[in-house]
């Protein structure tokens, strides 16, 4: 979809938008499973991954998780 022109983007936006209006339960349906399926993807190793970036160190998040060191060394190793 990157490659589409401007003006097509500008029209499948608009069509989107008043999709949108039309369908406000089939909306937030989509809202809810789009973030139940953000959820179930966002997995312990996904959150070592992050603590790590945000400055603990595999110590902290070995105990922030309920997680051996190694486990949390292999999930840091894996990048």
């Amino acid at each position: 979809m990157k490659n589409i022109s401007k003006a097509a983007r500008e029209l499948k936006n608009a069509y989107q938008r008043e999709w949108r209006i039309k369908n406000p339960d089939k909306n937030k349906q989509n809202q809810i499973n789009y973030w139940n399926r953000r959820a179930e993807a966002y997995t312990i190793e996904q959150q070592a991954i992050d603590l790590s970036k945000s400055g603990l160190t595999q110590r902290e998040i070995a105990k922030e998780l309920n997680l051996s060191v190694g486990t949390v060394n292999k999930y840091l190793n894996k990048e």
